[in-house]
């Protein structure tokens, strides 16, 4: 699908939007409400479906003007059973195939066979309350300049080990997350560049396309930014909360937040324009530091400090966060586990930056080799000549 023309992604406003008020304005009639769809990617994930279901299908918003996609990538679990179950009790529920299991693939799915004016994207590792989609529609019938309406993301962790509560924590924190709202929470409603999810209206995808397939992560990260790039705007409302369980397997957490690290720079390139913000290249500016202070340091007094200096402040920032957060959950381990944590995060985030960085040099590399090989090769046939 065509996109039009980017044009500058217009300032955020850190202060409340003037109509951004949902909880004060009463509910349309039940036969004005908007018909919703539910879009829903999934693959392999028996272990969260039922739950996840259970809290969609058991909201508030009217049955009768909402249908719930459910997209999955030909699921091996047991999932495809456990959603034809509910199905069967629940006609607004449908399951669609997505060979390949792709997650904009699969979102594209539902876009195109959804029949709701308003589209929203849920995921099935979070759980969310019986008034959550009430809410986000509540909000884009009040907010007219409203494209994209999310809210805030609390983590549960996936095992209740201390590790894996470590790594939840850490996901919203402001030392671990840096200043993405939707993470560490916001004081009022806010005009922000992403939110979890999202409840569109519909004619955004008519303006501005559908997901970009190319992008196995950051998908909704290159949208958003899109949207925004186009003239929308998309709101944060803090009153509306869903919880996601964050993963608790060390080596899984590891992978995944190298991968965190590598999208935003490999997406960008991939569509030609930067979609992230400066807190996707804080970890990488650090890794760079250190291990370039690491390298001078045997020849060099002012590196040995510097890298001293940095590492000590970053040690006592972590500390001091975690100390904050042992206290407040009245979790003592805590102080222990997340300033370690929070350093495999950062650094394997930098790392994976860093590798997106590296693979883009080498790929212009290759193609100066290439294009120099030619050049020389046409010579030689010219000098034949």
């Amino acid at each position: 699908m065509e996109k039009p023309s980017h044009s500058e992604t217009p300032a955020l406003s850190e202060t409340p939007a003037p109509s951004a008020m949902p909880a004060l304005s009463p509910m349309p009639a039940l036969s004005e409400m908007p018909f919703l769809s539910v879009v829903i990617p999934c693959w392999n994930e028996s272990r969260f479906v039922a739950a996840f279901l259970d809290s969609v299908l058991g909201n508030t918003y009217p049955a009768e003007r909402m249908e719930v996609l459910l997209v999955d990538g030909m699921s091996d679990d047991g999932t495809r059973e456990v959603a034809r179950h509910y199905a069967i009790r629940d006609p607004r529920l449908r399951l669609i195939d997505n060979p390949g299991h792709s997650k904009p693939a699969a979102l594209n799915r539902g876009i195109r066979q959804a029949r709701g004016d308003v589209i929203i994207r849920l995921d099935v590792h979070a759980e969310y309350p019986p008034d959550y989609l009430e809410r986000c529609v509540r909000a884009l019938v009040d907010n007219p300049g409203a494209d994209n309406v999310g809210g805030v993301r609390l983590s549960r962790a996936r095992d209740d080990t201390l590790l894996g509560r470590a790594i939840a924590l850490s996901t919203t924190s402001v030392f671990g997350a840096g200043n993405s709202k939707y993470r560490v929470g916001a004081d009022g409603p806010q005009w922000v560049d992403t939110v979890f999810g999202g409840c569109y209206r519909r004619d955004v995808f008519d303006r501005i396309g559908l997901f970009d397939e190319h992008l196995t992560r950051a998908q909704d990260r290159e949208f958003n930014q899109r949207l925004r790039a186009a003239g929308g705007q998309i709101l944060l409302l803090p009153e509306i909360t869903c919880t996601y369980y964050a993963r608790s397997d060390f080596r899984e957490f590891c992978s995944w937040t190298v991968e965190a690290g590598y999208w935003p720079f490999k997406a960008s390139r991939s569509v030609g324009r930067w979609i992230g913000s400066w807190r996707n290249v804080v970890p990488l500016g650090f890794v760079l530091t250190v291990a370039a202070g690491a390298a001078l340091s045997p020849v060099s007094r002012p590196a040995r400090r510097l890298t001293g200096a940095v590492l000590t402040a970053y040690g006592m920032s972590a500390l001091a966060f975690a100390v904050r957060a042992a206290r407040q959950h009245r979790d003592p381990g805590l102080a222990i586990a997340l300033p370690a944590v929070f350093l495999t995060t950062h650094v394997l985030y930098g790392i994976g930056s860093l590798k997106a960085l590296l693979e883009k040099t080498a790929k212009l590399e290759k193609a100066a080799k290439l294009e120099k090989t030619a050049t020389l090769e046409k010579t030689a046939k010219l000098e034949k000549k």
